[in-house]
């Protein structure tokens, strides 16, 4: 029986270069050179977490795309 999928809070790598406008490559790279904390995954893959991502933000003054902050079901329209 497979094990339940359970759901990582945190931000991709993916996601947090959409909002910086990078590649994932660039975030990779600010992840292994310590600008941006991150946990890895059994599966080799990132997460940061939003405290870390903010921490981050404010420390380099990075201009981002969008509010990375928004919830899913605010950008669907939210309160139903």
């Amino acid at each position: 029986m497979a094990r339940p999928r359970r759901k990582i809070n945190g931000f991709s790598v993916g996601r947090i270069g959409k909002h910086c406008l990078v590649t994932p490559t660039t975030v990779r790279r600010w992840i292994k050179a310590g600008k941006l904390q991150a946990i890895r995954l059994p599966s080799g893959h990132y997460r940061v977490s939003i405290a870390d991502f903010r921490d981050f933000l404010r420390r380099y003054n990075m201009p981002v795309e969008g509010d990375p902050f928004e919830s899913e079901s605010e950008k669907e329209g939210g309160d139903k």
